[in-house]
C-alpha cells in the first residue's frame, strides 16, 4: 500500500509540476505600472503626473501629460505649501521654472518627514495632490 501511495505521489508531482511552474509567470510586472524617468515618487492628477524628487537643498518636481511625455513648466501653474507635523501653520513653498521641471529649495528645519500640498492647474483646471516627503 505504501509503494502504491509513494508511487501515486510522484505521478502527480511529475504531471502537475510543469503546468505550476508557469503559474507565476510575469507576475512581477503589474499592468498599468509607472516608473518614474528620474527616480522620484509619481502621483497623478486627472491631468498630469507629478514626479517629485527630493535631494538635499529640496525638490524637484517633473510634469507629464498622460502617456508620459514631459510637459513644459510654462504650461503648469504650480503653488505649494509644506507642512510638517506638530506644527500647525502651513509654509508655502516657491517654485521656479527650469528647462523641463520645477526646482524649490526647501528647509524641513530638521524635521524627518513633512507634507507637500500641491495645487496644480494645467490647461485652466486646478486640482490639489500630496506628497509626503522624507528630507536627505
Amino acid at each position: 500500500m505504501r509503494k502504491l501511495t509513494l508511487l501515486t505521489a510522484i505521478t502527480i508531482a511529475t504531471l502537475v509540476g510543469p503546468f505550476k511552474s508557469g503559474a507565476h509567470e510575469g507576475h512581477h510586472e503589474t499592468p498599468g505600472a509607472l516608473t518614474a524617468p528620474h527616480g522620484g515618487l509619481i502621483k497623478e492628477t486627472k491631468q498630469l503626473y507629478l514626479e517629485l524628487v527630493t535631494e538635499k537643498s529640496g525638490v524637484k518636481i517633473y510634469p507629464f501629460d498622460r502617456a508620459m511625455k514631459p510637459v513644459a513648466p510654462k504650461d503648469v501653474k504650480l503653488d505649494a505649501k509644506m507642512q510638517v507635523p506638530r506644527r500647525k501653520k502651513q509654509e508655502d513653498v516657491k517654485f521656479e521654472m527650469k528647462d523641463d521641471h520645477f526646482v524649490a529649495n526647501v528647509d524641513a528645519q530638521g524635521a524627518h518627514r513633512y507634507d507637500l500640498n500641491l495645487s496644480v492647474t494645467h490647461n485652466s483646471k486646478a486640482e490639489k495632490v500630496k506628497f509626503s516627503v522624507e528630507p536627505l
